[in-house]
């Protein structure tokens, strides 16, 4: 087995900034973002000498900086991390799929997420689909890995469609993953409980935009129960 060449100080110095920023030790979103960066500039110049050992981690980081970015509402920049990150992981997929598949997937959500509050659709569409082809790979070799996962993004993606005004596309999507949901939760009641709401919630929304009004409220997921209530 190969070792990880040792790299001095830098890779050292990378792994403590985004601990920091995983940490919570930093007190400022401006500080967050230095700490990233930093750390992505250093993981550049070890993955261009050893990119089988540094790759991921660069990738790791560019997602990171993504989410940092959205969540300050600076969508232009993140969406350049985030496309990078999708860039990085289909070059480590390809070469190591049972590794780094879900983490394309992963990084996709966010590309497409970051596409869809930049007011691109059709890109933030592709990216979702996407997304779910891939889980759908991953999901039919290792079912009790991904099975709720793939149903999680058919929700989603169902709720995208509807939004974007295709819920007779939408419809077949939000009802595969109700009933993976229902499968999972059916086996294991207290895992896939919440997992089976969030596809009942899609499963309503796409129905309303349908006009299939009495469907629609019987579709409604059940208020959960508070603490406190009886049996």
């Amino acid at each position: 087995m190969a070792e990880v060449p040792d790299e001095g100080d830098g890779s050292r110095r990378a792994r403590l900034l985004m601990e920091s920023v995983h940490l919570g030790e930093l007190e400022r979103a401006t500080d967050a973002l230095s700490a990233e960066r930093e750390a992505i500039a250093i993981y550049r110049r070890l993955a261009a000498v050893s990119p089988e050992f540094y790759l991921s981690e660069l990738a790791t980081c560019l997602t990171c900086l993504g989410v940092t970015l959205s969540e300050l509402d600076r969508h232009g920049e993140a969406l350049n991390a985030e496309q990078e990150a999708v860039s990085v992981y289909r070059r480590l997929a390809a070469a190591s799929p049972d590794r780094y598949l879900a983490d394309l997937a992963d990084a996709l959500i966010n590309l497409g997420t970051t596409l869809a509050e930049l007011d691109r659709p059709a890109d933030a569409l592709s990216a979702e689909q996407e997304a779910v082809a891939v889980y759908r790979r991953l999901a039919a070799a290792s079912p009790h890995r991904y099975l709720a996962d793939l149903a999680e993004v058919l929700a989603d993606l169902g709720v995208t469609l509807t939004e974007r005004g295709l819920p007779a596309e939408a419809l077949p999507l939000v009802e595969e993953a109700v009933t993976i949901h229902r499968k999972l939760a059916a086996a294991s009641p207290e895992r896939h409980r919440a997992g089976l709401t969030h596809s009942l919630a899609g499963l309503h929304v796409v129905i309303s935009a349908l006009g299939r009004d009495e469907e629609a409220r019987r579709s409604r997921p059940a208020p959960r129960p508070t603490v406190g209530d009886g049996p």
